[in-house]
Parts: C-alpha cells; sequence; structure tokens
C-alpha cells in the first residue's frame, strides 16, 4: 500500500476515531432498544452499525489479502462480525464509535487474526516447554535405561 493510498483511510479515520472517543455522555431522551437473549443482551442499534461497517470495509481489505481464497475471507469476515457483536455487547459503546471501530475491525481483521494467532502460537510453545521442563525435572519424560 503506498503512502497516499495509507493516508487516504489513516487520516480520516484517525480523526474520526478522536472524535467519536471524546463522545459527550448525555441524556437519553428514548432509552435504547435492547435485544434480550439468554445470556446475552445486544443494543440493536450499535449492533447493526457494528455489522455494518465490518460489511463495509471487508471490500477494501480484499486486495490486501489477495492470498486468501474466497471461503477463507469469507471465514475472517465471520470471525469479524462475531467479534464486533460480542464487542458491541459486551462494552455498550457509542454510536459513533461503533462505526469507525467496526470498519477498522473489517478493514484489518486478517492482520487482527494472525496476530492473535501469533501471540496464541508462542504462548502455547512457552507453556508446553515449561511442562516438559517441569517433567524432566522430576524424572517423567526422561530417556529410560
Amino acid at each position: 500500500m503506498s503512502l497516499p493510498h495509507a493516508l487516504h483511510f489513516y487520516v480520516p479515520w484517525t480523526a474520526a476515531v478522536m472524535a467519536s472517543a471524546s463522545e459527550p455522555v448525555t441524556a437519553v431522551a428514548v432509552p435504547p432498544i435492547i435485544l434480550h437473549l439468554p445470556g446475552f443482551d445486544l443494543p440493536v442499534l450499535q449492533g447493526v452499525l457494528a455489522v455494518a461497517g465490518v460489511l463495509m470495509a471487508r471490500p477494501l481489505a480484499r486486495k490486501r489479502e489477495a492470498a486468501l481464497s474466497m471461503p477463507l475471507f469469507l471465514v475472517v469476515t465471520a470471525v469479524m462480525l462475531v467479534a464486533a457483536v460480542i464487542w458491541v455487547s459486551e462494552s455498550r459503546p457509542g454510536i459513533l464509535f461503533t462505526f469507525v471501530v467496526s470498519i477498522g475491525l473489517g478493514f484489518s481483521g486478517y492482520s487482527l487474526i494472525e496476530t492473535a494467532g501469533d501471540e496464541i502460537s508462542q504462548l502455547a510453545k512457552r507453556v508446553i516447554a515449561q511442562a516438559v521442563d517441569a517433567l524432566k525435572s522430576i524424572g517423567v519424560g526422561g530417556k529410560s535405561k
């Protein structure tokens, strides 16, 4: 991605994040509509905006994720949709912040999954190495004679 293309996205996106992060908390005349599911409450407007933000940004990500087949691209999209809806349900963000962050998730979802996967892989390797060392220290797993 060239610098001018990156600036076209990141300059307005950064400004929108800064504006939405300072969104004043005001009394709402009408309470938000909450969809109550078993064990899961979802603010409807934020949920719709989260899904819309991810779906609108995913075509922009297709060029960066060209190595992925279409089924894998759709799997990444589904993961980002689930992540966005769960985030909205758990944190109850403001309307503008919901939309801006969801666009970011949709646009850079594969990078996020790769980063999380690398972190989990490194954690698993460390845990396994520590377990093997602990077993060797008590005489389990050593060479038998």
